[in-house]
């Protein structure tokens, strides 16, 4: 399970014994963008215009199963109208409908405001092979209140199951000290602090003062990818923090 994992990570399908010519029949996993939009009103484009937009960009995959396919898109639902679903099992396009009607009883409730509301997630594909979709969903809305809240949450996807694949799927037992280090060494890089400066200090909230990697990773075409949303680690001025750990510093592990 790891060797195949590993292959479609790092590129290392002829040292993994794949043969040249297996090469374009192991990796037949495609995916088209789609959009779906809807709006209250033609032409809402802006959050100035008193108005609601809910749009989504989404990848249509092809040479999985249907039972796959399904399970993929459940997935990418739960992720998009999560704060909108209550719990419940809905798709994008059914939570669009509950935020148009949301946007104009609030209209109904408060004429006098005149600013919109927006919904905008983006699903970006970063793997797509036979063994391993990676995929990234970021969401900008805005539904009043001081700013625009925004989050990204990864997926990383088994197309032969649709089951999530994780890092002790492809590293080695016994690999998060490493994997660790390299990330808090990215993270201080990113924010431009010294190996030894206090993260409490400079704002960032760990436990006990101590780095930790989350659980929102996706798997990059050169390294594993480690992402802090707004206010997980530190106050919204600071804003996230996007950690890139390439697989070069975790060859030992793989």
């Amino acid at each position: 399970m790891r060797h195949r994992y590993l292959c479609a990570l790092a590129g290392l399908l002829f040292s993994c014994g794949v043969k040249p010519a297996e090469k374009i029949e192991r990796n037949l996993i495609s995916f088209e963008m789609k959009d779906f939009k809807r709006e209250s009103q033609a032409g809402c484009t802006s959050d100035t215009l008193p108005c609601a937009r809910y749009e989504v960009t989404y990848p249509v995959f092809a040479g999985v199963d249907s039972t796959v396919s399904q399970r993929i898109n459940a997935l990418l639902d739960s992720v998009i109208t999560q704060g909108y679903s209550e719990g419940l099992t809905q798709t994008f396009a059914q939570t669009a409908d509950v935020f148009i009607e949301e946007y104009q009883n609030f209209r109904n409730e408060m004429p006098e405001v005149g600013l919109g509301w927006y919904f905008d997630a983006t699903i970006d594909v970063a793997v797509s092979s036979d063994t391993l979709i990676s995929m990234s969903i970021t969401r900008d809305e805005f539904t009043g209140g001081a700013h625009p809240n925004a989050s990204r949450v990864y997926l990383n996807i088994d197309p032969k199951d649709g089951g999530k694949v994780t890092l002790d799927d492809v590293l080695k037992p016994g690999y998060q000290e490493t994997l660790t280090r390299a990330g808090e060494e990215a993270f201080r890089a990113y924010h431009e602090l010294a190996d030894t400066a206090s993260l409490q200090a400079n704002y960032f909230e760990f436990e006990n003062n101590i780095f930790r990697l989350n659980d929102n990773y996706g798997f990059a075409r050169d390294g594993i990818v480690f992402f802090y949303n707004s206010y997980e680690v530190a106050p919204y001025a600071v804003g996230p923090t996007e950690v890139l750990i390439p697989y070069e510093k975790l060859k030992d592990w793989l």
